[in-house]
């Protein structure tokens, strides 16, 4: 069953971005980008490119946007330098945090009616009360979709959804989870529910347990977190 989440970043995706001319977007994004204070860059984003952004919504400088379409909730954060990039649709959660320069992108190529049979997903779908930290790569080719809660911490991660073949290209990552630095994500990888993922593991596959610790290359689980094991994050940073 769908939740009321999934439905509107439905509605949202059926309303594309003001201007359609791929070019043009991308230099008012540039433009954009470049404005000295955040609530002109939020108008900016409103006005020429039709973005929402829900109350309380803050964009640190450099932060550039040209997508397909773009919903971001109450109170999210999306701090300098950090670029949302390509025929991608874009919903991020109520009080999600986005740090430094971090990528969210997609090739051009992927909206080209000849390669329509690749049936290309081009999605990222952050929960509530999310964080991602800081110099992460996210390829959008596929689906990305990140649970409530979920910490993306430290630097240097990457989720790939393309590769030579590839069908199965969605990630999936579970509410409540922890991922460490330097962990990649294969094309349709992913994992549970409160699961913590060692710094530098290789996810290559989908693992569908709750509560576990993931480590390793390939990854795997390496042993279930007990109900009192005092793992716990606690959202540290302000809407």
């Amino acid at each position: 069953m769908r939740s009321e989440q999934d439905l509107v970043f439905t509605r949202e995706q059926a309303r594309p971005a003001r201007v359609g001319n791929v070019r043009l977007r991308r230099l008012l994004a540039l433009a954009i980008a470049h404005l000295p204070l955040g609530g002109w860059r939020k108008l900016g984003y409103v006005w020429l490119l039709g973005y929402r952004f829900g109350a309380g919504t803050r964009l640190g400088w450099q932060v550039q946007i040209a997508v397909d379409s773009f919903e971001a909730g109450a109170g999210v954060t999306i701090r300098r330098g950090t670029t949302f990039i390509g025929p991608i649709s874009v919903r991020l959660g109520d009080r999600a945090f986005i740090g430094r320069y971090n990528k969210i992108e997609c090739g051009d190529g992927a909206a080209h009616g000849n390669v329509s049979h690749m049936n290309y997903a081009r999605r990222f779908i952050v929960g509530n009360d999310c964080l991602i930290n800081e110099s992460h790569l996210f390829d959008v080719l596929g689906e990305i979709r990140i649970g409530d809660d979920t910490w993306v911490a430290g630097f240097g991660s990457q989720f790939l959804t393309h590769g030579a073949g590839t069908m199965n290209r969605d990630i999936a990552i579970g509410g409540e989870s922890f991922l460490g630095s330097a962990v990649r994500f294969a094309p349709g990888s992913g994992v549970g529910d409160k699961v913590i993922v060692a710094m530098g593991a290789v996810v290559t596959k989908r693992i569908p347990d709750d509560r576990v610790i993931v480590g390793g290359v390939p990854a795997r689980v390496i042993k279930a977190r007990a109900e009192d094991d005092k793992h716990t994050f606690t959202k540290t940073w302000e809407a």
